[in-house]
């Protein structure tokens, strides 16, 4: 019934009641609105939220992380997501936060509003002052998304009641029907005055969660927010509240805890060949740097063109290249899967990712595509970088997620941005590859590959054999020797036999040879090294097969130890209370029994601390005092029984290496405590004397290991480094630590120091000692300052 007349005496009629239709009398005047021949506006038709929720939020994981941003922009420290009967669909998920919760007003005039712009007009989170993840105000209909009704529980610190809201959206929410004709009834109910928050109970899920879609769900929390740095507000000095930080918990799991077990931020990136860093400033100027610690590369570099549309943006982002010789200590097939699952370069928008931006399908940047084609010949796929774009929501105005939050609008900003970062990234691994002296482009000229160098004698046969068989005035070698007929026109042409007997070219003819001959002789050696290096590898993956069983002796060791002790202590009692002569001449066999056994576990515990160490993959600054007074701890008593005065000093204290592995610092002290052990016991001397001294020596930390054994010959000096090399051949040796030389020890000590862009060396022993080892890495940045 649209008649004007009928519908103005509903309403009056309503009005008269005592308690009045208020929802006919809005419907009622509204018909009468809507019929105005004088005006028209736009309706919204129920299932328009349907379209919202299943159209526009394409993947159930993508409707879960909007919500999870939703808490984050609440304030809350905490979000519990816990599903339940998640195998086939029907199943419930319950999100909590302790955010600061929805009054009934908020409720009705932001949360109930589509595209609300309280995002807009409040950009910060009033508590931490946290940049706002969501802005469209179209993400909390992300939930008819992942199910068919909606509980909603919601509630504010300071008041005795909370408010709950039920939605039906497939029963309620139907096309034909006027949005404006659907209410949602409100409960209040009571609660704790101090109790704040909100929950959401979402029932009927349309889709099953299997394990492999939890799986996608962790890894979607995991990169919400980047691991490369830490999320900040940029306003520390601007609220009273400092920000606790963010933490998801799924099913009862802590994303920290998830985060520990998957960090690829402590377990993989610090293996990086190098770190790219770049930034955009307010005036549209881009600069880029890129520092590599193993090769010592640090360069920087000014984009020519100005980004002007951008704004004020940083990149970081770390490179692999996936060989042996660039992953110190991390396998490389390991590397490659890490870099198949997590590289890219994402973007990141206040503080959380924007999908799809480095995922494995998505190459916004064109760099799978260019290698793929050869335009770019060095490794530079999407896999060599792990790595990420920050952008902020007043510093970059013109970036806006699409309504479906998969990705950027690609306006004139955006394609600014993927210039920018490409060139930025393309000029950095450029430049690592000429540090490492491999081509960098396709049509470089005057490039000559290291990879398989031509032998010396193959030169030379070639520019012999080119005299052989040229003209010598076409060779560039021989184009400032005047021939006879350049001399003499006149004068008949010379045979080649007669130009070869020149002076000028004989003399050339017998440098050629002796060069030859000299090449030959050097190519011998290389051939020799080689054959000792692959000799040595090959004794280095027999020493790494019987890791497991090392680590299994370590770990036994320990478990008997008390048991043994325990024993022993018996034995002891049994002993004190024989008659005298049982107990004079049991007694030392229970302290000698006691000694051997002491020996073995201080060998057992320091093996089982090794393993642990080697067990991880992380890199990282060592204290050189933390670790030195550690192994003395752990060596004391097997020193003392040996009679060895162990002195150190680290000076400063706090000096510590570059990034590196602890057990490989274990390996260096080890190998050099059993070279003195060895030597002293050689040279019989007494007292045995052994000092450990550090200190900084520019970038380098030096460290030297010094003993008063036999010291080490003029001719062993050239040689101790090398492998298979040893001087404890013949020497007695029924210690269970020092034991037997291989000669590898202070190879694998040269080849440590080595990796670490440092040295070992022979040095000068001070005055009371007749040996001296200094073994050199680089120190931490923080020295340096």
């Amino acid at each position: 019934m649209t008649d004007p007349e009928f519908l103005r005496r509903t309403i009056s009629q309503e009005l008269t009641k005592e308690k009045p239709d208020w929802h006919l009398i809005e419907k009622t005047s509204r018909i009468i609105v809507d019929n105005n021949n004088d005006n028209v506006r736009f309706s919204v038709d129920a299932g328009h939220i349907q379209r919202l929720g299943l159209e526009l939020v394409a993947r159930q994981e993508t409707a879960l992380a909007e919500l999870i941003k939703n808490a984050y922009d609440a304030d809350a420290s905490l979000v519990t997501v816990t599903f339940q009967n998640q195998d086939k669909a029907g199943g419930r998920l319950v999100i909590e936060d302790n955010g600061h919760g929805m009054t009934l007003q908020v409720v009705r005039d932001s949360w109930m509003r589509l595209s609300t712009s309280f995002k807009q007009a409040e950009p910060k989170s009033p508590k931490y002052l946290r940049l706002r993840a969501g802005r469209k105000g179209i993400g909390r209909f992300a939930v008819q998304r992942l199910g068919k009704t909606l509980t909603m529980e919601t509630e504010v610190k300071g008041s005795h009641t909370g408010v709950r809201v039920s939605f039906d959206w497939d029963h309620h929410f139907t096309s034909g029907l006027n949005l404006n004709d659907i209410f949602n009834q409100v409960e209040q109910y009571k609660k704790p005055i101090d109790r704040e928050g909100t929950r959401l109970q979402i029932d009927q899920l349309r889709e099953t969660w299997p394990e492999v879609a939890l799986n996608r769900v962790w890894k979607m929390i995991l990169s919400l927010q980047s691991p490369f740095v830490t999320l900040t507000n940029g306003n520390t000095n601007s609220t009273k509240y400092a920000d606790p930080g963010f933490e998801v918990r799924l099913n009862g799991e802590s994303s920290q805890q998830r985060e520990t077990t998957l960090s690829i931020e402590t377990g993989f990136l610090q293996h990086a060949f190098a770190i790219i860093t770049g930034s955009i400033d307010e005036n549209g100027i881009a600069s880029v740097r890129v520092v590599s610690q193993k090769t010592g590369l640090d360069d920087s570099h000014t984009i020519e063109r100005k980004f002007l549309l951008t704004g004020p943006l940083t990149f970081n982002a770390r490179y692999f290249i996936y060989a042996a010789e660039t992953l110190s200590g991390l396998g490389v097939q390991l590397a490659k899967d890490m870099g198949a699952e997590y590289g890219g370069i994402r973007i990141y928008r206040n503080g959380f990712r924007v999908a799809p931006y480095g995922e494995r399908s998505d190459d916004w940047l064109g760099l799978d595509r260019d290698t793929s084609r050869r335009n770019i010949i060095v490794p530079a796929s999407n896999v060599n970088f792990f790595g990420h774009v920050s952008l902020d929501r007043e510093d970059n105005p013109l970036f806006e997620e699409t309504s479906s939050r998969e990705g950027l609008i690609e306006n004139e900003a955006f394609e600014e941005m993927r210039t920018a970062v490409r060139a930025m990234l393309e000029w950095a691994f450029v430049r690592v590859a000429s540090s490492r002296g491999r081509k960098q482009t396709a049509g470089q000229k005057g490039f000559v590959s290291t990879a398989r160098p031509r032998k010396p004698s193959e030169i030379i046969d070639t520019l012999y054999a080119e005299i052989e068989t040229k003209p010598l005035e076409t060779l560039d070698l021989f184009s400032s020797i005047p021939t006879e007929e350049a001399k003499n026109p006149d004068t008949q042409p010379t045979s080649r036999e007669q130009q070869k007997r020149t002076p000028e070219i004989a003399a050339a003819l017998q440098a050629l040879e002796l060069a030859r001959e000299e090449a030959k002789l050097w190519e011998a050696e290389v051939e020799r090294r080689e054959a000792a290096s692959l000799q040595y590898e090959e004794m280095l993956r027999i020493l790494a097969s019987l890791g497991l069983s090392i680590s299994v002796f370590g770990h036994e060791i320990k478990g008997i130890r008390s048991s043994i002790t325990a024993h022993l202590k018996v034995i002891s009692k049994i002993v004190s209370d024989l008659p005298v002569e049982a107990k004079e001449q049991l007694s030392g066999k229970v302290e000698g029994l006691k000694d051997v056994t002491g020996r073995m576990f201080d060998l057992g515990g320091y093996i089982s601390g090794l393993m642990s160490n080697t067990e991880s993959r992380q890199l990282r600054p060592i204290s050189l005092k933390g670790a030195i007074e550690r192994f003395h701890q752990q060596f004391m008593q097997y020193l003392d029984r040996q009679r060895i005065s162990f002195e150190w000093d680290v000076t400063p204290s706090h000096l510590r290496t570059a990034d590196m592995h602890a057990s490989e610092l274990d390996s260096v002290l080890l190998n050099f405590l059993t070279n003195s052990i060895k030597s002293m016991r050689a040279a019989k001397v007494m007292p045995r004397l052994v000092r450990v001294c550090v200190k900084q020596e520019g970038d380098l930390v030096l460290l030297s290991f010094q003993d008063n054994g036999l010291g080490i010959s003029e001719k062993s000096k050239d040689h101790i480094f090398d492998a298979f090399y040893t001087t404890s051949v013949g020497i007695d040796s029924d210690d269970g630590l020092a034991g037997p030389g291989t000669g590898l020890g202070l190879k694998i000590v040269s080849d440590i120091a080595s990796s670490y862009g440092g040295s070992v060396a022979v040095g000068s022993p001070s005055e009371g000692y007749t040996c001296n080892i200094e073994f050199r890495v680089l120190a931490d940045r923080i020295n340096k300052g």
